[in-house]
């Protein structure tokens, strides 16, 4: 019986489409085996020559949905691909945002019938601003009743067995009232994934600056742990690019330097929300 492939699934629109070519698929490629991987890329908007760049190196693009928010349709264009397109372990990540440095074959092959994520490192109050708004009124109840005091988990970067990955999709559009709104998404994923089975794998997986309680450095456009160790996923978050607390993000040498002010900044805001959140349980 041959072996199914694992597939690595993203979303793009024009905006951050040669990125995603020139630094996101690069880095991957780069840095991983891809013989048993499909590297699929959602169409939300790219233009006709990004689509054929994207096809050039070796993705698979395929044609979005229209409606809903993309945060939210590109889970939903991600489960009915693949319900059509058995796969066996799935990574599903942002695109606009992220790099890759590293070999992901650790996490493809350990704990294969678990959702693999990061948690942050800080517990901002993430949850208290989506919950309460997006959400019918007992479905707001069992969702805090899981979650509450819980790590953030972000779902820029999940690891999951394909079947399992397809559940937490599904359940994010019964659930999910507004599926035209921003941030609802994150709260399914916490919510799915507490009650099913996660492990918490290392930072290095999905590594955002501003949250992390360990600090990084930089060497030649590189991104380290204080530890020297190579970070494998560089997740510059921060909704919009003013918040991102790195500028020219990319993959090479000369790329990305640290908007300290911002850095900065963020890390504080985030420690005084935790501070808060500890005192005000």
């Amino acid at each position: 019986m041959k072996k199914m492939k694992n597939a690595i699934i993203t979303a793009s629109n024009a905006k951050v489409g040669d990125f995603v070519a020139d630094h996101w698929l690069r880095s991957l490629q780069d840095t991983n085996n891809l013989q048993n991987i499909d590297v699929i890329v959602f169409d939300y908007g790219l233009t006709p020559e990004q689509v054929k760049k994207l096809q050039m190196m070796g993705a698979i693009v395929l044609p979005g949905t229209k409606q809903y928010h993309i945060v939210n349709k590109r889970f939903f264009d991600a489960a009915a691909y693949l319900k059509k397109n058995p796969h066996d372990q799935v990574l599903f990540v942002d695109s606009g945002d992220v790099i890759f440095q590293g070999d992901l074959t650790p996490v493809f092959t350990t704990h294969t019938d678990s959702f693999r994520v990061a948690p942050l490192g800080k517990r901002i109050l993430f949850y208290k601003w989506f919950v309460f708004n997006h959400f019918e009124r007992e479905v707001k109840r069992e969702i805090w009743r899981v979650i509450r005091n819980k790590p953030v988990i972000n779902a820029g970067v999940i690891f999951a067995p394909a079947k399992k990955f397809i559940e937490l999709c599904d359940e994010m559009f019964r659930l999910i009232r507004d599926k035209e709104e921003f941030g609802p998404d994150q709260i399914i994923v916490n919510y799915h994934l507490y009650r099913d089975s996660v492990k918490f794998i290392d930072s290095k997986y999905n590594f955002m600056m501003s949250t992390s309680y360990a600090g990084f450095c930089l060497r030649k456009g590189v991104f380290y742990k204080l530890s020297g160790e190579k970070i494998v996923i560089v997740h510059n978050a921060g909704q919009m690019d003013i918040f991102r607390p790195i500028k020219n993000f990319g993959y090479g040498e000369s790329y990305n330097q640290i908007k300290h002010i911002m850095y900065f900044l963020k890390r504080a805001m985030y420690f005084i929300l935790e501070t808060y959140k500890k005192y005000n349980k």
